[in-house]
Parts: structure tokens; sequence; C-alpha cells
């Protein structure tokens, strides 16, 4: 009955509140700014640029707006800032009242030295051949570089708050495919534990084969020749990355993911004490990244053996959507740490041949733009947190978000605390509508602390707001 009473009140919370961050009422414009260089898998120091899109006629909230970066996708070797639906996403949710911005992250990833061709590439336009790496660890490493560059514009852009009024407790980010990988590594790749190793110094690789001299390399810009990369494979650092270091501190609160995936390991090594929600989008039959859990580019490899072609190597394992559903579901069957999700689909089971020949039926697509932006708009909505307490600056640090854990959730007629090495000098609590409905402003320095209400407070959401001696504070959602 709890259930079922929690989703009705979630889906009249959705309703009432979502259309503030849903509709596309404000005019906007655009900008590019650098935001950083770094060194590519091949020596190169890449420059490194992003679009951003603000409101304009909007009337911003007083802790600013909330943000939301798009990474595009392409196998973590092709693609751009620029691309179509990226642009799409910056520009539809700048209108929305997001401050958004779109990026490019370094691109790049080793061959094999064998003689791997297959005229799949000069026949259909595809780029089969540069889809054969020299190990599985480039897709890591490829990846793991998109991460750090992602989480440098982010920082860049909350140094920048104040200019672009960006609430730093509001950041949201979304990607498609390799973007959708990003994204998530963004989100839940937050310890130096989670760094995979083959992103440390590993083995050298052997120069790629001459056959993918000019498909590859230079046609996507890699380098100027195979003969002038260097070849090494060293540390490539933290995860965090170096670019824009600073101590300001953000918080994500949601992640959306468009037939993108995870490598394994990165939701089972969570460490979030309220991780973020995740908006997943996936086709059944896609042919690049699983729905469920295999090896990217199966389908895309399966299609095309009839041709001749040998399967694809070095492709590694990774979980698709689907699988992360599953994984999150075990996660809260072990009364473990799980993010909120909703999973969108369809019921496509178009093959291969169909899919070469009637192009509303690719299952690595969205099959309907607007229908799926919308959904991740109205999804993201009631995550937003308008209340005006802020602090700049130093605002939902992680350190007090981990050492502090609210329960029971939902309550009845109180909440309990367990705080491990803080002092907490205020909590307040608010219902949705900004009104104050309790606060303790004693100085707390106990392990436990349970609040109680003298009268029951109605049923629905509520935010919890704690403040430590140093003024960072820390907000959570909770229901009655």
């Amino acid at each position: 009955m709890k259930r079922i009473l929690f989703l009705s009140l979630a889906g009249l919370f959705l309703n009432l509140s979502a259309q503030k961050w849903v509709d596309t009422t404000f005019k906007i414009t655009k900008t590019t700014v650098n935001y950083g260089s770094g060194y590519d898998f091949a020596g190169n120091n890449r420059t490194l640029d992003m679009d951003i899109c603000v409101p304009q006629n909007d009337n911003p909230p007083s802790c600013g707006r909330p943000l939301l970066m798009v990474i595009h996708g392409g196998a973590f070797m092709s693609g751009s800032k620029e691309d179509y639906d990226l642009q799409r996403w910056m520009k539809d949710f700048a209108k929305r009242g997001y401050v958004t911005a779109s990026i490019n992250y370094r691109l790049g990833q080793f061959q094999t030295n064998q003689n791997a061709h297959c005229n799949v590439t000069q026949l259909f336009n595809v780029p089969w051949d540069c889809s054969n790496m020299a190990d599985t660890a480039e897709w890591y490493r490829g990846c793991y570089r998109g991460i750090q560059d992602a989480k440098g514009a982010l920082r860049y852009l909350i140094a920048n708050r104040t200019t672009y009024k960006i609430d730093a407790r509001n950041v949201f980010l979304a990607g498609e495919s390799a973007g959708g990988f990003i994204a998530l590594g963004t989100a839940f790749l937050d310890t130096l534990t989670k760094k995979p190793a083959n992103c440390g110094t590993i083995a050298s690789v052997i120069a790629p084969n001459s056959i993918y001299e000019n498909i590859c390399v230079k046609q996507f810009n890699w380098d100027t020749s195979i003969a002038s990369m260097r070849l090494s494979r060293n540390d490539l650092g933290p995860i965090e990355g170096s670019l824009n270091v600073s101590s300001e501190k953000y918080m994500i609160k949601g992640v959306g993911n468009f037939f993108g995936g995870m490598f394994p390991g990165w939701l089972s090594n969570n460490t979030y004490n309220n991780p973020p929600a995740i908006y997943l989008y996936h086709q059944p039959n896609d042919l690049i990244v699983p729905y469920g859990s295999n090896k990217v580019l199966t389908g895309f490899s399966n299609c095309f053996l009839n041709l001749g072609c040998a399967s694809l190597m070095s492709n590694p394992w990774v979980h698709g959507s689907a699988h992360i559903v599953n994984e999150i579901k075990a996660l809260k069957a072990k009364g473990k740490k799980a993010p909120a999700y909703w999973f969108d689909s369809t019921n496509n089971t178009a093959d291969c041949v169909s899919q070469g020949f009637n192009t509303s039926v690719v299952g690595h697509a969205i099959d309907n733009y607007q229908l799926r932006t919308l959904h991740l708009a109205q999804y993201f909505a009631p995550l937003i947190d308008t209340m005006e307490t802020c602090y700049a600056g130093r605002i939902l640090p992680l350190n007090i978000l981990q050492q502090i854990q609210v329960y029971p959730n939902p309550f009845e007629d109180k909440i309990n605390l367990k705080i491990n090495g803080l002092t907490i000098v205020s909590i307040q609590m608010f219902d949705l509508t900004g009104k104050e409905i309790s606060i303790h402003s004693q100085k707390i320095s106990a392990t436990e602390y349970c609040i109680t209400f003298d009268k029951l407070v109605d049923e629905g959401f509520y935010l919890l707001y704690l403040q430590n001696t140093i003024g960072e504070m820390a907000s959570y959602k909770i229901m009655r």
C-alpha cells in the first residue's frame, strides 16, 4: 500500500512541478569557450572547447539555474560538440531554463598492428576497420580520458557559476552512445579506488598497421601519420584529471544515458550516500552498445560475418541499459545504496538487414526525439532543488553526504541521523512550497540524533538541510 501511495504522490508531484523545467519557453544565447587542453592517446596536445547556452528572458532562482552538460558519442574515436542531437539538447534545455553546455573531449585509440581489413568500410561507408583495437585497454583508456575532460569542463562551469548564474547543487549530465559512458562515468567514478588498472602505466603498443593510415588516422585527424605517434601508454593520472583543479563543490543530481552503458564494476563499487538518479533510453536491437550485457559492437560485427568479415578485434565486455537496471535492482535487494532510475525503451526488434534499408528502425538511435527528451526533462525536473538556502563555493560537499545517514525514508513520526565525525549546528526541514516545517539550531556532536514531530506532518516530499560548523550544507529529499 505504501509503495502505491509513494508512486501516486511521486506522479502528482511530477505533474505539479515539472512544468517550470519542461516547457521550452525562453530565448537563449550561445557562446563558445576554451576550457583547457590535454594530451591525447598519440601524444598530441589538444585544445578543448565547449558551447554554452544561457536563457535570456528568464528569472533565475536566487541560487542560480540548473546546469546540464551534454556529451557526444562516436566510440571514443569521432564525434563533436556540434553533432546534431547534442546541439538540439543543449538549445532545448536552455529554453527550459537550464544553463547548458556541449563539450569536445580528447578522441582516438590505437588500432591493431594486424592487417585486419574488411570491405564493409568502403562498401557501406561505416568505420569497420577503425574499430579493430590493439587491445581492450584502448577502450577503457579512451573512455577514461573523456571522463577526465568532462570533469574538467564541469569544474570550469562551476568556477564561472556567477557569470552564468549556475546553481552548483543542481548539476545534470546527458550523453549518447560513448557520451553516455562518459556521462555515467563522470557521475559514478568518484574515488581513486575506481580507476581501472589499465588506465595506469601499461605496455607500449606496436604501431598500428599501415592500412589504418588514411581511413582512420588522417580521416579523423588523430595525427599527421602513424610514424609520428607516441606509442608509450603512460599513467593517465587521477580520475578527476588535471583541468581547472579547484576546491569548488558541486552535486550531480541526474544522468541521462541514451544507448550508452557502463564498464563492469561502476555500479557495484558505488560509494555515494545519495547516488545520482539515472534516465536510461535503449532499444533491444541496438547493434553497437548491447541492450543487456555483451561485448561492444557485437551486433554490428555479426551483421557482416556472412560477407567474409572476421569478428572485430579487442572489443570489451560492457553493460547496456537493461543490465544496468538489473544491477540497480540487485543492489537494492542487498540493502545497498542504489540510484533511482527511469528505463525508457521500445519494442523494436528489426534485424541488421532491416536497419540497413530503413533508418527509422535503427536500434542505435533515438526513435522519437521530442518524446524521449520530454521524458528526460520530466524526470530531471523534480530533482532540481530551488530552496533559497545556498552557499556559494561550499555547497553540498561530498564529505558531509558520506558522513551522515538519514533514515528511515519514507518516515512516520521521526527521522534518525547517524553522524560520523561531524558537528551539526543547524537542521531545517521545508516542504516543497518552501514552507519551513521544523528547525533545530543547537549543536549536535552525538553520533546518533533523532528528530521528532509534535504534530505529524502531511504525507508528501520534504527537503532536509544540515549545516556544519564551517557553513557547509547538505540536503536530503525525504518522504512521509
